[in-house]
């Protein structure tokens, strides 16, 4: 029979049906294919491996987790040693200064409140040899203003035994006592004029050891991150007597691990939430301990809520500012 032309052959359809379910099967059956599939099924990492790309999936994640493992620990690897290198840097430049000073005056003097920098210095002294008794090249003079925590006086005298120097004493001229200080200015002078409190407790005997004492250079622990007057500090600052700063670019946290780093105890009252130590009645704790390595953060616990007479916060008792 003959077709006409244009007409459809079933015989034709059902050979290009075959031909294109061939095609769509060596397709679906494909590697690539194949791994589409997989990634379609499930959007989920697969928990175990699987051939094609679900196996490099997992290997790579594996792999990714580990380098992440490795990178971390190499951080705070890197941290340590860069922070170890800077306190060595730290401590060689502080060595530097006082040596220079014990080299170009001929009466330094330390005087010493037993905070955790002034601990670092009297270390760093006896390293240098320049402590010992009363003919020593640097003597440490001590203020004791009759209201400083009693666990001051068992420190110091803790430390002239360990470290080796003899601290001389200096305290209000007029009295041998507390209780004869009372007796003449009562227990709340502090509060009723802070200024005369200021200059007979802590100003004039400062002064007199320095005087007593010849001092051509007056080594401190005043650092930079105290803050306030002291953001601009150089290790050597021109006055009468010349003043050292070897702690200058220094930070709390400098001294508290240059303490750990050597072995040396600092003051017990640290453990009991004190930054700084000072007076009784202007010093309190401050919690969180991470606030005290905050800029200025040493300070924080000093005369909070005093003012000076102009009305300024007080940040200084008057020793430095007067000098």
């Amino acid at each position: 029979m003959q077709r006409s032309v244009g007409a459809p052959s079933r015989v034709g359809a059902l050979s290009r049906r075959s031909a294109g379910l061939a095609i769509r099967q060596r397709v679906q059956s494909s590697p690539r294919q194949q791994r589409r599939l997989q990634l379609g099924q499930s959007k989920q990492f697969p928990t175990e491996p699987r051939q094609g790309h679900g196996v490099w999936a997992w290997q790579t994640a594996g792999r990714n987790v580990v380098a992440m493992a490795a990178a971390a620990a190499g951080v705070k690897q890197w941290v340590s040693g860069t922070n170890a290198k800077r306190l060595t840097s730290l401590e060689d430049q502080a060595l530097e200064t006082l040596q220079t000073a014990a080299n170009n005056f001929q009466h330094p003097v330390f005087p010493c409140a037993l905070i955790a920098g002034d601990v670092v210095i009297l270390h760093l002294l006896k390293r240098l040899n320049l402590l010992g008794s009363s003919d020593a090249k640097v003597q440490v003079a001590f203020v004791d203003t009759f209201h400083l925590f009693e666990e001051t006086h068992t420190f110091l005298a803790q430390l002239e035994q360990q470290i080796g120097f003899e601290a001389r004493r200096f305290q209000p001229a007029g009295f041998d006592t507390k209780a004869d200080f009372v007796k003449k200015h009562g227990s709340d002078l502090f509060m009723t004029d802070l200024e005369e409190y200021d200059r007979i407790c802590k100003v004039e005997p400062f002064g007199r050891a320095l005087s007593y004492l010849q001092a051509d250079v007056m080594i401190n622990g005043r650092r930079r991150d105290h803050g306030a007057e002291r953001a601009q500090l150089e290790v050597f600052e021109e006055g009468s007597p010349v003043k050292c700063q070897p702690l200058a670019f220094w930070t709390f946290a400098d001294c508290f691990a240059y303490l750990e780093k050597h072995g040396v105890p600092a003051h017990p009252l640290h453990e009991q939430g004190y930054p700084s130590l000072g007076d009784v009645q202007s010093t309190v704790t401050v919690e969180p301990r991470s606030k005290w390595f905050e800029y200025g953060g040493e300070r924080s616990g000093r005369f909070q809520g005093m003012t000076n007479s102009d009305g300024s916060l007080k940040t200084e008792c008057g020793i430095h500012s007067r000098l």
